[in-house]
């Protein structure tokens, strides 16, 4: 009786807020331990929406590369390279100077590479670009290509007309930002056909994604990132696991996310028991009279 009565005398409030305590925490714990599984299981006991899973890589390949801010046409950019199976390619890493490059001997970037530097570099807010310097250079024994070497620049006038024009040596209206080398095999067929002057600055949209296409280089590890997310073999994000956890406990269920193992089914049904005795545990104390 003494002990029934201590419990009346708690204040409904306390006890209301200790259960919140005990529901979130429970969310918590088991999202970790959801996260944990994932990690050492490469995602291999989860099974994921296409679209999930998508955004899932996509997320994983930005934290990897530290991509900040990333636009939809940067994203779609991503996917399509795992669409197209550019993962498939096989890098060789060359030194040049005291800078390791990705180069790809059997074929040059193509149109979906691209497209993902013109938008990553865009990004930056870099809108024209200026050929600084071309050599001929042999990256391996009877291999003969031409390194160029390009500014790339911020024009300073806000007007967006602006970051569509040809500009003639008026390097005031601008602001440089980095300067990048790739390797073209054909560069001057391609200056013949696209470029009038060295000394131009030419508009990021039209001309950069010609160079890019016709590369033979990469501009950093996105190749070998990006076939390291396809093979899930990245973190998988804490956050995914906090969302299902929330689903799994509330009952809900959306089935974007679901197990793939004993052990997660075993962990789903103790956290979905358990989040059911809470949630019951809580509405009883809701209209509880602690008076009586």
């Amino acid at each position: 009786m003494n002990i029934l009565k201590s419990i009346r005398d708690v204040k409904k409030i306390n006890l209301l807020m200790l259960i919140t305590v005990l529901y979130l925490g429970t969310i918590l714990v088991f999202g970790i331990i959801y996260w944990k599984i994932a990690n050492l299981s490469s995602g291999e006991f989860f099974v994921f929406q296409e679209d999930i899973n998508t955004n899932i890589r996509i997320n994983a390949f930005k934290r990897s590369m530290e991509i900040g801010t990333c636009s939809k046409d940067l994203k779609n950019a991503i996917n399509n390279l795992i669409i197209a199976g550019e993962y498939k390619r096989q890098p060789v890493k060359i030194l040049d100077g005291k800078e390791l490059y990705n180069f790809d001997f059997n074929n040059s970037l193509g149109d979906a590479w691209a497209n993902y530097y013109y938008l990553l570099v865009q990004e930056k807010g870099i809108t024209h670009i200026k050929i600084k310097n071309v050599k001929e250079y042999d990256v391996v024994s009877k291999f003969k290509t031409y390194m160029v070497e390009i500014s790339l620049y911020r024009l300073n006038d806000k007007n967006e007309d602006g970051n569509y024009q040809v500009y003639k040596g008026d390097s005031n209206r601008f602001k440089k930002i980095d300067t990048v080398k790739i390797w073209i095999e054909n560069y001057p067929m391609i200056y013949d056909k696209f470029f009038n002057n060295e000394n131009y600055f030419y508009p990021l949209n039209f001309y950069f994604i010609n160079l890019m296409k016709n590369s033979i280089s990469f501009l950093d590890d996105s190749p070998i990132v990006l076939k390291k997310i396809v093979n899930d073999k990245f973190k998988h994000s804490l956050w995914n696991f906090l969302y299902f956890s929330t689903v799994t406990i509330t009952t809900l269920g959306y089935g974007d996310i679901l197990p793939n193992s004993t052990l997660v089914r075993v962990l789903v049904m103790v956290e979905t028991i358990f989040g059911v005795f809470i949630i019951g545990t809580f509405g009883s104390c809701l209209f509880w009279n602690s008076k009586k």
